[in-house]
């Protein structure tokens, strides 16, 4: 008789070395400790006079980069709308190159110099190498002017970015909120508490829809909003609320989970949002045919 296998055998094992739903939280655990070494080696250059190769800047974009699915572009640039306003330079854009055009490129493909129409935006983060009072306003100043230049709104039925079905339509909601995080990877331990306060304290002054949705600060703590659940704890708060009972500060103090808990809400965001690619050309090309003229063949 020929002898099979037992087929009933064949069946998925558990990991022996680790549970597969830690490998994530550890990727992210190795690529914090990676930010915080090298960022010391590139703040030491500095201090020397050195030429400090990459800056701190490109480290966190190759890090982010490596994590991105590909539909997603990251790169730095000056973001405007069709308004011809801007917020200037951000140090990191991620974008969507596969259904818009960007403004004007860059000489080269590494120039920063590249202008980005605000509708390819999904988030905008500033980094900063380390916690102060001033680069934590700058960094906050450069992320609410970016807020605050003007978008049309993403319809709550917009499937893809080029195509909207008005039945599903709800007025009250949006597919392209914003969701934009500063990260810092210096602090200094006496007056980084009060300076998380500050930036709490910042946001408070702005319209909801004006705020910057996060702080991480690499090896001390991420500070977002929260929603409070009885009986539960928070739920991380992605977007602004005029509920102010429904929308509250919250800081979680770790030394290893800071970016973990960054990239998670990041990509809960990037998940969740459907850019509007309609009438892009009429915004940055409206005058195009305006100056011509019909043309007689008689």
């Amino acid at each position: 008789m020929i002898q099979l296998p037992d087929i009933s055998k064949w069946n998925p094992r558990q990991d022996k070395q680790e549970a597969i739903s830690n490998t994530f939280l550890q990727t992210c655990q190795s690529i914090e400790a990676r930010l915080i070494a090298e960022s010391q080696i590139e703040k030491r250059f500095n201090i020397d006079n050195y030429d400090s190769g990459i800056g701190i800047e490109d480290l966190f974009k190759r890090e982010i980069g490596l994590l991105l699915p590909s539909r997603y572009e990251i790169t730095s640039g000056v973001i405007s709308d069709k308004k011809g306003l801007t917020c200037g330079d951000c140090d990191i854009v991620i974008l969507n190159k596969q259904w818009f055009p960007l403004i004007k490129y860059g000489a080269t493909n590494e120039s920063r110099r590249v202008h980005i129409p605000v509708e390819s935006v999904y988030s905008v983060i500033e980094i900063k190498q380390s916690l102060t009072k001033e680069s934590l306003e700058k960094a906050m100043e450069k992320i609410v002017t970016y807020k605050r230049l003007d978008r049309i709104r993403s319809e709550y039925g917009r499937i893809v970015e080029n195509h909207n079905l008005a039945g599903l339509e709800k007025p009250d909601n949006s597919l392209n909120y914003r969701y934009d995080s500063i990260l810092m990877v210096n602090s200094n331990e006496k007056d980084r508490s009060d300076l998380i306060k500050h930036f709490f304290r910042i946001n408070e002054l702005l319209a909801p829809e004006d705020r910057v949705n996060s702080l991480g600060v690499l090896g001390y703590a991420f500070a977002c909003y929260t929603t409070p659940i009885e009986g539960v704890g928070h739920k991380e708060k992605l977007y602004p609320s005029n509920e102010s009972g429904n929308y509250k500060p919250y800081i979680l103090e770790t030394e290893t989970d800071v970016f973990y808990r960054f990239w998670v809400n990041l990509w809960k965001h990037l998940s969740l949002t459907v850019l509007n690619g309609d009438k892009i050309f009429e915004g940055y090309a409206a005058n195009a045919f305006r100056k011509g003229k019909p043309l007689d063949l008689k």
